[in-house]
Order: C-alpha cells, then structure tokens, then sequence
C-alpha cells in the first residue's frame, strides 16, 4: 500500500504544486484579517473559509478532519474521539495560534490550547484561517496565526441522525428564520465506545479497553435591528463531553464544560465612521477522575475570562481607512485537589491593549500598517506591530509581502503552579518574514504561493533541572504552501501542498509532531440536485516524536501515512437527503503520536431532514 500510495503521491505531486484559493472563498466576505470586512482575494494575508456547504458536503464527524485538509495545519491527537487535541499552524506550538468564537478569545487560560475536540461541527457555520503573524491586530497568541469560528445561523429548521463504527451515534437539530429579528438555536448530542486510546508502545499508560466519549452542545444567535443605524448581536456556544482515557494507574475519565457568549452592539454613527461594542464571556470547568498508585483522584480546573472591546472604523478618504480600538481583558483560574480540597492555585491576570489599523491603496499597490500596546499585568507592556503589502502586477497578478512581530503571555499554569509556576517569566516573542503570490489562472482556475521565515525566542520550556517554567527556548520555522482551486461545471478540485522545516534551535532537532511535506486534496462530483460525491486525500511524510515510556525519553519517528476518505450526501426528495462517509478507505495503520491508536476503517450513515420553510 505504501509504495502504491506513494506512486500515485508522485503523479499528482507536480498538478498539487499548482495551489491556489478556492473560487469561492475568494468572493467570500471575511473580517478576521484585519477586523473589517473584505473578501479573501482583497485580504494581503494568507487566508482560507470553510463555509457551511463545505461542512455538509464532507459529512466529517468533527471539526479537525476539516482543518487537517488545509495548507500550513497539522493534527496531533492522543486517541480516538474526545482525547486531547492538539493543532499547529504553521509549525507553531498549539497555543501560539489564536482561536476565537464569534470574536471571544476561547483558548485555555491555564494550558493556552483549545479544546477542538469538544467543538461540534453542528455548531458551526463558518471557519475563518488566516495564517501568520497577528498579535498587532489581536494581541497575545497570534503567532502562526488566527483561526476564528463563528456559531450556526440557521435560515430555517434542520433534524438529523446519524450512527456508525466504533457504536457511534449522533442527533442533531436546529430552527431559525427572520427579517428584522433573526434567531437560530442549534442542539446536538452524540456517543461513541470508541476504541482503546493507548498501545502497547506506551507501556506506562497502555490499558486494552475501550476508550468512549460523549458530547452534547447548544449554540444559539439573535440579530436584532433596533434601527436602520444600529443593531444588537448575541451569540452563544456550550459543550459538556465525558470522555475516557487510559492512564499509569489504569483508567481515567474527564468531565469537560465549555462555553462562551458574545455580545456586540454596532452603529453607523456618521457616513463615515462606524462603532462596534463587544462583550464576551468564555467559561471552562474541568473535573478529572483517575485511578493512580496511591488510588482514585479527583481534581478540578476552573477558568472565566471577560472581554470588553470598542472598535472604531474611519473612511479617511475613498482609498484610506483606519481603524483604532481599545481592549480589556480579565483571567481568573483555579486549580484545586478535590480528594484534599486544597487549592493549588486561585489566579487573575488582567490585559489592557490599544491598537491601531491603517489601510491605503494607491495605484496599483495597496498598504496595511498595524500596531498595538499590551499592558499585561505580569510583565508589563509590549509592543507588536506588523506592514503587510500587496501589488496588483495584472489583472491575474498579485504579488504580496509582509513583516510582523508577534507575542504569547505566559499562562495562569506557566505563572502560578506550585513549585513549576514562574511569576517572573517574559513573554514568547517573534518576527516573520513572508513573500506571496496570487494567480488567477482562468475565471474557473487559480493558483497561490506563499513563502515564509518565522523566528520565535523567549520560549517558556521546563528547566532540566528544576522543572520549573523558564525562557530557554528558541526555535525557526520555514515554510512553503502552494494552494490550486478548479471549478468546472458539476466537478471541484482543491490541492494544497505544504513544505516546513520547524527546528529546535537548542539541539538543532525538528519540532514534535511536524511533518516536513503535507499534501491536502478534495475532489467532488456535484449531482443537479445539489448533491455531492467527494474524495479526501491527507498525505503526511515522517515526523518526529518522543517515547516517553523509557527514561529518558527517547526521541523515535513516526512514518508517513496516507489517508483517503469518501463522503456523499443523495437527495431523496425536496426534505430529505441520504448522508454518507467512509473514513480511512484503505485502513491505513498509523499514528499521530506515538503510542496512541487512530481509528481503522469506518463508515458512517446518516439521514437529513430540512424543511423548505
């Protein structure tokens, strides 16, 4: 299978290097970029949407299989459904990219990361990537880059089921509708028996068992038009999952809640100048039970963070724009033994930030000047900022260049944890240098490049010798993304390919979990009834790991793999449509860490029921 795989790898290898962005993201709006709306194709970043149709057409069963299709992302996961989840954009460690829902930062504030595994494709209406340097726009966490999730907006009901391998079944449902005062509730509930998380390549934690999970959500928005001039927007997302998982001591098992709500107010307050006040609320509650050598353990992670935001968007002239915006934010967290009820820890730190965008074009060129002041209440101010520039060589031609400097604070857990917490650490810092380029092959075919250098120092890593927090570590990414889209008639085609080199600079080894060459494709025949049959293609070459069930931990590789998935959605009549996915066609036997099991083959069937109204 492998040297099959890898022919027709090759054979494909010099169509994918002729990457590009899909046609219709290109005409799709986007505001994560800059903060305010514009198409993709306008962006001067590097950007990628995941819209809605393209989740129902791929009938993925979570948000990552989605994500791992596109240029620059990688997936690490320690098991099967439910078991941490880690994703690096860029080569980035997983909580050096931002992540927001309907503009709330969602990321962890004790480990950084968040939870994509406890995130409901139900939920989910649009994804927005845009890789790079963004601290000058957002602030902390935005050095590879920043991935923004915005919640269902239904325009009408829905009610689906669907049940597969590994015992897995799921229930979906959701209603929408209106004009001036729109609404949209979205629900969802699943369960899998899952399979065993570890092997028998972990011997610390190996346990034959299966490893189950369960997840149930509940997302909602209201839109309210309060005049022609201002509107009120509401938005909410809440999981709760259980999942099993094995550990030293036998078996464990996590009670996860996680939630946040939004509220922005917006106003066209002159011809001109235009407002926006947001307000947000994340909340996670973790309880963690396992069995170890000394018995049943029970803790327990608690974190809120408030958010306030003012944004203000000013016409200069009809090629100049601005925008500035002041912004707060409030971390609490508390970190408790619950078999003890002693506190570990229990944490605030606060932000305060100002930050300024600036947009012009003239001629053919155009200009983005961004820059922002962080006032953290570790370690004080700093300062990010970042120029980003585009050329309009043709009409088919755009050349684009970019430097920005970005940021991560440390977190609660890297501050305050007993004995390993360090109160006197420095933020992560980091300088990219990208170069890209736009090709509009034919009104049906385009083409893109980009080409990037990121160094990151101050890294926070565990001193060797007294565990504890410290800014030792220094690393360099390379990277190289070509993207190709072909639409053509009732066919689409979308290949990307991703070359990076992620080094650690303090033994000058590769970076855990990265591969070196990534290969993205998605082919789909569409039926006139607005069907689809569509085949996925993931091609990762060797990455290195560690095995950390020797002392010490040896450093060992992982091969490549392939992965090739097909989905398909049937309509049955106007309401009803027949859903369908197959999963790891060939049964591919590989993992994405070392020790923990992925799944084999699996299908999943499924039935939709839309209303026309």
């Amino acid at each position: 299978m492998k040297h099959s795989s890898f022919r027709l790898f090759s054979s494909l290898l010099l169509f994918a290097v002729y990457g590009g962005i899909n046609a219709a993201e290109q005409e799709a709006v986007i505001v994560t970029a800059t903060r305010t709306a514009q198409t993709a194709d306008e962006s001067l970043a590097s950007v990628s949407v995941i819209t809605r149709e393209d989740i129902e057409q791929s009938q993925a069963t979570n948000v990552t299989e989605l994500l791992r299709l596109q240029a620059g992302i990688d997936i690490a996961r320690s098991g099967g459904p439910g078991q941490q989840t880690s994703l690096f954009l860029r080569g980035t460690n997983s909580n050096q990219s931002l992540v927001l829902i309907d503009g709330m930062r969602v990321s962890s504030a004790t480990t950084g990361g968040f939870a994509w595994q406890n995130l409901s494709l139900t939920d989910v209406e649009r994804i927005e990537i845009v890789r790079g340097p963004h601290a000058a726009q957002y602030g902390s966490d935005a050095i590879g880059g920043v991935i923004q999730i915005f919640t269902r907006q239904n325009k009408r009901g829905h009610l689906r089921g669907q049940v597969g391998s590994y015992n897995s079944w799921l229930v979906d449902a959701g209603l929408g509708g209106g004009e001036k005062f729109t609404y949209s509730l979205n629900f969802s509930t699943q369960d899998t028996e899952g399979f065993s998380a570890t092997n028998p390549k972990n011997s610390y934690d190996y346990n034959p068992d299966n490893d189950g999970y369960k997840n149930s959500s509940l997302s909602g928005n209201i839109n309210i038009s309060i005049t022609d001039l201002t509107s009120l927007q509401l938005s909410g997302w809440h999981s709760n999952s259980e999942t099993e998982y094995d550990s030293s001591g036998g078996i464990g098992e996590d009670d996860n809640t996680n939630s946040s709500v939004t509220a922005k107010l917006i106003n066209q307050t002159t011809a001109r100048w235009s407002q926006s006040l947001n307000f947000g609320l994340s909340q996670d509650d973790s309880k963690s039970t396992y069995e170890s050598f000394s018995g049943i353990q029970h803790g327990r992670i608690t974190t809120e963070r408030w958010l306030v935001d003012w944004q203000n968007d000013i016409v200069l002239s009809p090629t100049d724009s601005i925008t500035l915006g002041i912004s707060s934010q409030n971390d609490d967290a508390i970190n408790s033994d619950e078999n003890s009820g002693h506190v570990n820890f229990d944490e605030n730190i606060t932000n305060n930030a100002l930050y300024a965008i600036f947009r012009n074009r003239f001629g053919k060129n155009e200009l983005n000047l961004s820059g922002r002041i962080d006032d953290h209440s570790s370690f004080g101010n700093h300062t990010t900022g970042q120029i980003a520039w585009g050329l309009d060589t043709t009409s088919k031609l755009r050349l684009l260049a970019s430097y920005g400097t970005a940021f991560r604070a440390p977190t609660i857990n890297e501050l305050y944890y007993p004995v390993y917490g360090n109160p006197d650490l420095i933020p992560e810092t980091s300088q990219t240098l990208e170069f890209g380029a736009r090709y509009k092959i034919s009104k049906k075919q385009n083409f893109s490049a980009s080409a990037y250098h990121t160094s990151i120092t101050d890294l926070i890593q565990s001193d060797p010798f007294t565990w504890q927090y410290t800014n030792i570590g220094k690393a360099h990414i390379d990277g190289l993304e070509l993207e190709y889209d072909y639409q053509f008639d009732l066919w689409s085609l979308q290949a990307n390919l991703t070359w990076m080199k992620a080094i650690d600079e303090s033994d000058n080894s590769d970076l855990l979990r990265r591969p070196g060459l990534k290969l993205g494709l998605q082919a789909t025949r569409y039926f006139q009834n607005k069907g689809n049959f569509s085949l996925e293609w993931v091609y990762a070459s060797e990455r290195e790991d560690m095995n950390f069930s020797t002392f010490p931990a040896e450093r060992i590789t992982l091969d490549p793999y392939n992965l090739f998935n097909l989905s398909t959605r049937i309509s049955l009549s106007r309401q009803w449509w027949l859903e369908g996915r197959l999963d790891n066609l060939t049964d591919e036997d590989y993992e994405l860490v070392y020790g923990y099991n992925t799944a084999g083959r699996s299908i999943y069937i499924g039935v939709n029921f839309t209303p026309d109204k």
